[in-house]
């Protein structure tokens, strides 16, 4: 039977993500509510709570929405300009262009994504994804990659522990690993890139035909041309000639 886990690697090793199982969902929202708790006695801010402190600082509000809807809309342009691109190196102009704009909206929403990662709710939901990616990334024979919980946070090689986080991640959105791959912009430089590719092929081809064609040619030049013998006098003119000296 075919294996039906997503794996992802690290390294020269692959790795497996599992469905969790009731326990394992059932220590998650206990790691949630414990961190939560936490955070709260110690004085962190709630979602609700930072929000109310970024309005008062006019960090944002109405302005705020305004500029957002504003990039998305200049995001959803240059995402149109690329289908609309009539050769390859204007789709190229309009993929960077597509980049700049998505790398500006991600920029302005950190005015409120940034302070938001740092609430009670937030802290506790990362702690939450921790314990699940602790628990359902397997090895090929389906054991534990980390026995406890605690194993996953003791991890020495922490790239792997973040990898592998990060691959529980999407996968519980619902994403695809290559998401990334995938955006309009990433799509239309992979386009751009074989375009590119097959031009250099066939302009190598041509290449090579010339020059066996070249080769050909000198090769028929350096055939011996055949020489004709002079033709040599005629029988009785030299007797004709000697009577008449005589």
């Amino acid at each position: 039977m075919a294996d039906e886990r997503r794996s992802f690697d690290y390294g020269k090793d692959v790795y497996y993500i599992n469905t969790p199982n009731a326990e394992d969902i059932k220590g998650a929202d206990w790691q949630y509510s414990k961190v939560y708790t936490k955070s709260l006695v110690e004085g962190i801010s709630t979602s609700s709570e930072m929000h109310d402190i970024l309005t008062r600082r006019g960090i944002i509000g109405p302005d705020y929405e305004k500029r957002r809807a504003e990039l998305e809309g200049i995001l959803s342009e240059k995402i149109l300009d690329i289908a609309a691109s009539p050769s390859s190196a204007e789709k190229q102009l309009a993929a960077l262009e597509v980049a700049r704009a998505r790398e500006e909206l991600f920029r302005w929403n950190q005015r409120l994504n940034g302070p938001m990662s740092n609430t009670c709710e937030q802290i506790a939901d990362d702690a939450r994804l921790e314990y699940l990616a602790s628990r359902m990334v397997e090895n090929e024979d389906g054991s534990k990659v980390w026995e406890t919980f605690e194993d996953y946070l003791a991890e020495p090689e922490q790239a792997l522990a973040l990898t592998a986080r990060f691959n529980v991640m999407i996968y519980l959105q619902g994403m695809s690993p290559d998401f990334l791959e995938n955006t309009p912009e990433a799509v239309a430089m992979r386009e751009v890139e074989e375009e590119l590719h097959e031009t250099a092929k066939a302009l190598a081809k041509q290449v090579e035909e010339a020059a066996e064609a070249e080769a050909a040619a000198e090769v028929v030049e350096e055939k011996p041309k055949t020489t004709r013998k002079k033709p040599g006098p005629k029988k009785g003119s030299t007797r004709k000639k000697k009577a008449e000296e005589k």
